[in-house]
């Protein structure tokens, strides 16, 4: 009975997310409701806050559950794994795995179109960004027997940096799937581990 009362939980939050997504498209973040969500799939505005705390976090929703889903693949990886292979792997792996949804990247490249559109819900979401920074840092962190620190927090914070760039660029280019999206990942972590640890001398002519 609790699989299938999970698994009914699961269908009504992705269903919620689906028309939020579409009412969104339709007629505009700001003019869309809480209630109108909760019509549209035929529950209470109760129900919906079971799920949701607002529209925002309908929208968001997708960015916190792929955190959600990295982070334990992360903690899933070899110990012997520095901490950029580590975050570079799981990612690949949360993105290509076979429990990825087939919707899923669908489902990012409109959300991540609702927030190049709307600056409000952009600036929650970066909001939220440094929260998600400082779970990393300290995943990466636990990796290690003496902890990483300051490394730790640099790491996360580039990373989420190169990450956004390859996402943005991934869903403004011409054929936005799953290979154009890990190539761009793919190219983005691969600058963090061409970085030098010291920056080169001046040469004698500076």
């Amino acid at each position: 009975m609790t699989g299938l009362r999970e698994r009914k939980k699961t269908s009504t939050r992705r269903a919620l997310i689906e028309a939020a997504l579409n009412l969104f498209e339709e007629q505009g973040f700001e003019a869309t409701t809480v209630q109108q969500i909760a019509d549209a799939v035929m529950v209470s505005r109760k129900t919906f806050n079971r799920y949701f705390a607002s529209k925002e976090d309908v929208v968001l929703a997708h960015e916190e559950q792929l955190m959600d889903d990295w982070l334990d693949v992360i903690d899933a990886r070899p110990r012997h794994e520095s901490a950029l292979t580590a975050l570079h792997r799981s990612f690949r792996e949360i993105l290509t795995g076979p429990g990825r949804h087939p919707d899923e990247m669908n489902r990012r490249l409109r959300v991540q179109t609702l927030l190049q559109d709307n600056p409000a819900l952009m600036g929650e979401n970066m909001r939220r960004f440094a929260v998600r920074e400082e779970r990393l840092a300290r995943h990466l962190a636990a990796r290690s027997p003496v902890g990483l620190g300051f490394d730790a927090r640099v790491l996360a914070s580039t990373a989420f940096a190169a990450g956004r760039v390859a996402v943005q660029e991934w869903a403004a280019g011409p054929d936005p799937d799953v290979e154009s999206s890990l190539q761009l990942i793919d190219r983005a972590l691969s600058r963090l581990a061409d970085l030098p640890p010291h920056p080169e001398p001046p040469s004698p002519e500076e």
